[in-house]
């Protein structure tokens, strides 16, 4: 049976992340394929002063850059300085910026937003779609879970009682609360390092 999930409420960014509106702003409409969203609050904010330290500079490059992956051109650096969405769509854009939240230690938050726009491209149902979200929920919403991300009780509790009858949309609010705090927070951090300036001025 999928449903549009009648018991799941539709939680404000600023109440499921548990910060205020003037702390963040999130764009539902900006989100692509209309299902965006997963994460952190602690994304939304520089942690212990981090150093301004390029993310690709030489020094930091053999912890910095991916593996299997090559630095950015000038173009590809441009592209993700447009948007997130660049990013997000870009294999080599996701691998760069999985590899920048390890560093912030939240990598959980990409991981999620990958997981569940894995579940709806794959379209499970009936016992197949029970058992993968469930995977979802050990994994990123349950109380003790590894991957523990950021979303308020509320929000959790109406996930947890779609469990035995989930639909696809099931992940949607905490998908898209992720999503939001990625874009205000680690992303802007990310794209704002010196060495991407630099790739992008051509220099």
């Amino acid at each position: 049976k999928i449903h549009t999930l009648p018991c799941m409420p539709q939680v404000p960014a600023s109440e499921a992340d548990g910060t205020s509106e003037n702390e963040m702003v999130v764009d539902p409409d900006s989100q692509p394929y209309g299902m965006m969203g997963v994460i952190n609050p602690a994304l939304a904010r520089p942690r212990n002063n981090r150093s301004k330290k390029s993310f690709f500079n030489d020094d930091n490059l053999k912890s910095s850059v991916p593996c299997g992956h090559s630095r950015p051109t000038p173009q590809q650096a441009r592209k993700w300085q447009e948007s997130i969405e660049n990013v997000l769509s870009d294999p080599k854009g996701r691998a760069f910026f999985h590899k920048f939240l390890q560093n912030e230690y939240a990598s959980e938050n990409l991981d999620f937003w990958n997981s569940v726009k894995e579940l709806k491209k794959n379209n499970p149902s009936g016992e197949r779609l029970k058992k993968d979200v469930r995977q979802i929920h050990e994994q990123y919403l349950r109380d003790s879970a590894e991957n523990l991300i950021n979303v308020n009780n509320r929000l959790k509790g109406a996930i947890k009682d779609c469990l035995d009858d989930p639909g696809l949309e099931i992940f949607d609010e905490a998908q898209r609360v992720v999503y939001g705090l990625m874009k205000e927070g680690a992303y802007q951090r990310f794209i704002e390092e010196s060495h991407i300036q630099t790739l992008i001025r051509g220099d």
